[in-house]
């Protein structure tokens, strides 16, 4: 700006009649007109400084809308993360270099993390689960082999005398498996104390044959050791062919066999610790996770119990198919329904999975029903205020309220989370209930799985925090035979398989070992009176 004395300078006159002096003395005068000139400056500058703070980086106005959008519904949808996204995508602005990678592309995970820090900075109570994601897209390099062991020790001639279900279970399966559009090659192999037989890359007729000539006779003459079931040995040697491009299924009774001159109790234990250490050292390098379903059939043949003494049985008995890769494989195993879909249907499940931290599953607090009374301005936030307990005579002194969640993500059953055995509260003076929503039509529980019904009679202001645990599940041990000797007579020994509970212990102790944290899933409320 160039200094022109018209823009400072009033008529000399009126400029100047005030201050008579300046006439009379021209260095004054001078100095008059620096002055004026200088303050037309500063305000140059001032009026610029304010200019400039009242614009803000685009980083700033970035980190306004997520805290704009979460804070409405404590979530960031699709169309929300889109028009996060927009915002920087062709911007230079410093601060978004972070959620980029070296190419300049966006890495969602980078940005979705970046979104739960600075959200829960703010006091917005928001889970990962609670954004908007976009999902990598299948392609090739995400199918895998799927490497089948049968055991073939003498156990299980039994299961394949004629026609039986389980036949029918396991060649639905394996058909299951090569169509399902994420098998590479599907490879069938024989096991006892090692892999007797193998075909690689089964075709459909290969598969029927496979299953058409399951009698004891070919059992028999696929060889090894038949005569102990080493299940330590079996799931060491299974567990390493188990990598990124190889997952591992393996049907077996699972019943062990001590032989005749064997402490059983002590055969038990010595197993259930060689198993926990496989699959620990296979959990330090390996992102692991097991499938474990448990199945019935006709089983018409001779039966070993843990004095490897031979009984003639005729009836109904339990088998188990294993299924073992890392978490991507199982998860598309899983999504896939193969499991769900096997002919016959199966008894019992559970899963296995490694846990690097736990994940907090989309959750709300219902305003109604509820036990008491309590305002709903921050159950968003999963915040409860003015909290009171019930006056009515039904239940007086007790406060209660429901939790909506969705598991629906887990690779976990459903019925994992029914079992409030598998829950930890951080105040135990709550009673927990847990229900599946049936209820389709409701659009206040549209998206959620199971319904936690919480209530106290010790109304505290705090922290509530719902831990999902990972454990062996109940099931387990009801399935668990400790004496098979009178199984012919005892008609709950014939649906229970000995020593189940060492095996499963065992893998339940490598991924879930008791002197670190179990917590598969985590829920917090805050409760003010």
């Amino acid at each position: 700006m160039s200094f022109q004395m018209r823009s400072i300078a009033l008529p000399y006159p009126k400029r100047i009649k005030r201050f008579s002096f300046l006439k009379k003395n021209p260095f004054c005068k001078i100095l008059f007109w620096c002055i004026c000139y200088l303050s037309e400056r500063f305000l140059y500058v001032l009026l610029m400084i304010f200019a400039l703070s009242g614009c803000k980086s685009e980083f700033t106005q970035f980190n306004e809308k997520a805290l704009a959008y979460a804070k409405s519904d404590s979530r960031i949808d699709e169309k929300e993360y889109n028009m996060l996204i927009k915002e920087f995508t062709d911007s230079e602005d410093k601060g978004f270099k972070q959620f980029k990678d070296d190419n300049g592309n966006i890495d969602d995970t980078k940005l979705v993390y970046y979104l739960l820090k600075y959200l829960n900075a703010k006091k917005v109570a928001i889970s990962e689960t609670a954004i908007w994601q976009p999902q990598p897209a299948t392609n090739k390099e995400q199918t895998f082999n799927i490497n089948v062991f049968l055991e073939n020790s003498a156990s299980m001639d039994g299961y394949v005398k004629g026609v039986t279900e389980f036949e029918a279970a396991i060649y639905n399966l394996l058909g299951d498996f090569k169509i399902s559009g994420i098998c590479d090659s599907l490879n069938l192999n024989y096991i006892n104390k090692s892999i007797r037989y193998s075909k690689k890359n089964a075709l459909s007729a290969d598969i029927r044959d496979f299953i058409e000539k399951l009698e004891p006779s070919t059992f028999q003459l696929r060889g090894g050791d038949r005569s102990v079931s080493d299940l330590k040995n079996i799931l060491s040697t299974v567990l390493k062919t188990v990598n990124n491009k190889n997952a591992a299924v393996l049907i077996s009774d699972f019943v062990f066999s001590p032989g005749k001159n064997t402490n059983a109790q002590d055969y038990l234990n010595t197993q259930g610790v060689g198993i926990k250490i496989d699959f620990a050292e296979k959990l330090k390098a390996f992102d692991l996770s097991v499938v474990v379903i448990q199945l019935q059939s006709k089983f018409d043949g001779i039966y070993y119990d843990k004095t490897n003494n031979d009984i003639e049985y005729n009836g109904k008995r339990p088998y188990y198919v294993w299924v073992i890769g890392n978490k991507n494989q199982i998860g598309q195993i899983l999504n896939k329904k193969i499991l769900d879909n096997i002919k016959g249907g199966y008894t019992n499940k559970l899963v296995f999975q490694s846990i690097k931290a736990s994940s907090e599953p989309k959750s709300k607090i219902l305003y109604r029903p509820r036990i008491g009374e309590f305002d709903s301005k921050l159950l968003a936030q999963r915040i409860i205020t003015n909290a009171s307990a019930s006056k009515e005579n039904k239940n007086k002194g007790i406060f209660g309220f429901n939790v909506a969640v969705d598991f629906s993500n887990s690779i976990h059953d459903a019925n994992y989370f029914l079992d409030i055995d598998n829950y930890l509260l951080s105040n135990p003076k709550y009673q927990l209930q847990v229900e599946i929503i049936e209820d389709k039509n409701d659009p206040s529980l549209s998206g959620f799985t199971h319904l936690l019904k919480l209530k106290t009679n010790e109304l505290r202001d705090g922290f509530l925090k719902i831990d999902v645990v990972g454990k062996t599940p109940s099931w387990v041990n009801t399935s668990t035979s400790f004496d098979d000797s009178n199984i012919l007579s005892d008609k709950t020994e014939q649906q229970k398989t000995f020593g189940l509970k060492y095996l499963i212990d065992g893998v339940s102790d490598a991924f879930y070992p008791k002197s670190g944290s179990n917590t598969i899933n985590s829920i917090s409320v805050t409760i003010k009176k």
